[in-house]
C-alpha cells in the first residue's frame, strides 16, 4: 500500500475518485489504494472505523444510515455529501451505495466516492481522464460481474472487462482448498500455493485466443513456489509488477509455444501484474494481467486501478462461491433428508408413497415411514413439522428419528406420541407439529391408531367402501403450554385382508381453493374407486386433488389375502 502510493516524479494521481468496501453496519473493512489518495488516511487508521467517524460531519450520519438501509435491502443508492479529504479540505463528494452480493445474506457494500468538481471541471488532463475511465471499468464490472452466482461465469465477467481496457491477456485463479469448501486453505510447508484458472481472456488483435486456451486451459490446477510473483502478491496482499524472468519457466514455454520462436524477446519487453483477490479478509486468489510491448508498461495508476476492480471481482466471486457451497450442501441435505424413494412392506402389506415439496428445495416438514416390529407388527407414521424449506426438514428429521427410537419399545401407539410430545418440547427447531402413528398387526388384521392434532387417516374396505376414521384429535406436538390437555388415545380399528388405510398431509387435501373438508371427501372417493395396484390408487389420487400450496405427503398401504 505504501508503495502504491508513495509519489512518482512528473505523475499526477487520480485523485477525485475512491472505492472501498463496508460492512452493514457501516465500518470500513477494505481501505484500497484510491481511498488513501482521495482522504489521505492509511488502511490502519480507517480499516474497522465507521464512515461517519472517519469522513463525514454535520448531519450525514441519518442520511448515511438510510443509505447502508437501501443497499443492505439489494439497491443501489447516491447522494452527495460533505467529506474531509487528503489535506483537511471539506469536499463535496458523489457517495454511491451499491450491495455487492444477495441482500442480507453475506452483508458487504461498496462506497464509490467521486469528487464533484472532477466531473464538472471543462479541462481535461491526463489524472482526470484516469479517474473518468476507473469510473467506466468499475461500472463496466458491476455489470458483467454483479448477477452470476456461479464463481467461473464471475471470473469470466471479469476478465471480459479487463480485456482489452486494463490489459492484453487477463487469467483469474481461485485457490483450489476454497473451491473444495475449505474455510481458510493454508500454504503448502514449502510456501508454494495450488491455484484453479477459472477465466482467460486475450484481446482480439493478438494470437488466436484458441491456441491460448489450449495453452492455458480453464479449469488447470497450478502450483506455484513461494517465489513466484503470483504467491507473494497473494501473501503480502499487494499488487506486484513482474517481468518475464521472474514467471515460472514452465508458463513461458508455454507462450512461446503459441507466438513461436521470437517470442522470448517479445515476453522480455512485455509488462506483467499480479494482483491478489481479497474478500472477507481472506485471499481468495489473484489476477495475473500481460500487456505486450505495443503499449505502455503498467504504472502506479494502473497498479491502483486493477486493485479496485479486484475489490469488485474478488466479492463477486467469493459470493458466487459461497452460494455455490450453500447451495451444494442444501442438495446434499435435501438428498438425504427427503423421504426415501422406495418404501417396503413385509409380506402381507403392500405400500405406496407419494411425496411433493412445496417449493423448489425439494424437503419440507412431511415425512412418514414404515417401520418393522417384528415378522407380523408394522409401525405406520406420517408428520408435518410447520413451515417449508430448511427449518421445517431439521425438524422433521429430528422428530423421524425420535419416532424410530421410539418405535423399537414396541409402545402402544399413544405412548408413542406421548413421549415424543415431551422430546419434541426440548427441540429448538420445532414449534408445532402434527403426527399420526398406527402399528398394523397382519396376525390379527387390526390396526392401532393415536393421532396428535393431524388429518384423520381414511379407511377403504375390500369392497370399496371408504370411509374417515374416527380418532381424538389431540393436541399437536411441541406447543409445550402445561394448560393444555396432553393426553392421546389409542383406537383400534379391524383391517381385514384386502383393506387400504390412506396417510396424508394436510397440504393434499387443503388449498386456497379447497376447504379441507371438501379436500378429504374428494379423497375418499379416490380410494373408493377400484384400481389394478396401490401405485395407480396413489396416482389417482394425486390427479384427483391437484391444487397444491403446501407441502404434500401420502402413504397408502393394503393388506393382502394370504396366497
Amino acid at each position: 500500500m505504501d508503495d502504491m502510493t508513495r509519489p512518482h516524479p512528473g505523475v499526477r494521481h487520480p485523485s477525485g475518485y475512491a472505492a472501498m468496501l463496508l460492512d452493514t453496519v457501516g465500518r470500513v473493512t477494505q481501505w484500497p489504494a484510491g481511498a488513501v489518495r482521495l482522504f489521505g488516511l492509511p488502511p490502519e487508521r480507517a480499516v474497522g472505523r465507521h464512515i461517519c467517524d472517519l469522513l463525514l460531519r454535520g448531519t450525514a450520519r441519518e442520511r448515511v444510515r438510510h443509505a447502508l438501509a437501501e443497499a443492505v435491502a439489494g439497491r443501489a443508492w447516491s447522494d452527495l455529501l460533505p467529506a474531509e479529504c487528503s489535506g483537511g479540505h471539506l469536499r463535496d463528494l458523489t457517495f454511491h451505495w451499491e450491495p455487492l452480493d444477495l441482500p442480507g445474506v453475506w452483508g458487504a457494500v461498496m462506497v464509490t466516492a467521486t469528487d464533484t468538481a472532477l466531473s464538472q471541471a471543462p479541462r481535461h488532463d491526463a489524472a482526470d481522464d484516469a479517474a473518468r475511465e476507473r469510473v467506466a471499468l468499475l461500472n463496466a464490472l458491476s455489470v458483467h460481474i454483479g448477477a452470476p452466482l456461479d464463481p467461473r461465469q464471475a471470473a469470466a465477467g471479469f476478465v471480459d472487462v479487463a480485456v482489452p481496457r486494463l490489459a492484453d491477456t487477463a487469467n483469474l485463479y481461485v485457490v483450489e482448498g476454497l473451491l473444495r469448501d475449505e474455510a481458510r486453505p493454508r500454504l503448502a510447508v514449502d510456501g508454494s500455493v495450488r491455484v484453479r484458472r477459472l477465466a482467460l481472456k486475450l484481446g482480439t488483435r493478438q494470437t488466436d485466443e484458441r491456441l491460448w486456451l489450449d495453452a492455458f486451459p480453464l479449469d488447470e490446477v497450478v502450483t506455484y513456489p513461494a517465489w513466484h510473483p503470483a504467491t507473494r502478491c497473494m501473501t503480502g496482499n499487494a499488487p506486484i509488477r513482474c517481468t518475464a524472468p521472474e514467471l515460472r519457466v514452465e508458463d513461458l514455454d508455454r507462450v512461446v509455444a503459441v507466438l513461436g520462436e521470437p517470442a522470448a524477446r517479445f515476453l522480455e519487453m512485455s509488462s506483467f501484474l499480479t494482483v491478489p483477490l481479497t474478500a472477507r479478509g481472506i485471499v481468495v486468489g489473484f489476477i495475473g494481467l500481460t500487456r505486450f510491448p505495443d503499449r505502455p508498461p503498467f504504472d502506479e495508476h494502473d497498479k491502483a486501478l486493477a486493485e479496485d476492480l479486484a475489490l469488485r471481482a474478488a466479492m463477486s466471486i467469493d459470493n458466487a462461491r459461497l452460494y455455490t457451497r450453500l447451495n451444494r450442501t442444501m442438495q446434499a441435505l435435501q438428498q438425504n433428508l427427503a423421504p426415501p424413494p422406495t418404501l417396503t412392506g413385509p409380506p402381507g402389506l403392500d405400500v405406496a408413497h407419494c411425496y411433493h415439496p412445496a417449493s423448489e428445495e425439494r424437503v419440507g416438514g412431511d415425512w412418514y415411514d414404515v417401520i418393522s416390529l417384528s415378522e407380523t407388527r408394522i409401525a405406520l407414521v406420517i408428520g408435518d413439522a410447520i413451515g417449508h424449506g430448511p427449518a421445517a426438514a431439521g425438524a422433521m428429521v429430528q422428530l423421524r428419528a425420535a419416532v424410530r427410537a421410539l418405535a423399537d419399545n414396541d409402545h402402544p401407539p399413544d405412548q408413542v406420541l406421548r413421549r415424543l410430545d415431551r422430546m419434541a418440547e426440548d427441540m429448538d427447531s420445532i414449534q408445532c407439529a402434527t403426527c399420526l402413528y398406527a402399528v398394523v398387526d397382519l396376525a390379527t388384521h387390526t390396526c392401532a391408531l393415536a393421532c396428535a392434532g393431524h388429518p384423520p387417516p381414511i379407511l377403504a374396505g375390500p369392497g370399496g367402501d371408504a370411509s374417515v376414521i374416527d380418532l381424538p384429535p389431540g393436541l399437536a406436538l411441541g406447543l409445550g403450554d402445561a394448560a393444555f390437555p396432553r393426553d392421546f388415545t389409542t383406537v383400534e380399528i379391524s383391517l381385514p385382508p384386502g383393506s387400504t388405510l390412506a396417510f396424508y398431509t394436510d397440504g393434499l387435501v387443503e388449498s386456497r381453493e379447497q376447504d379441507i373438508d371438501r379436500g378429504i371427501a374428494t379423497l375418499r372417493d379416490a380410494l373408493a374407486a377400484p384400481r389394478d395396484t396401490l401405485e395407480a390408487t396413489c396416482e389417482a389420487i394425486m390427479t384427483a386433488l391437484p391444487r397444491r400450496d403446501d407441502d404434500v405427503a401420502l402413504l397408502l398401504t393394503r393388506t393382502t389375502p394370504p396366497s
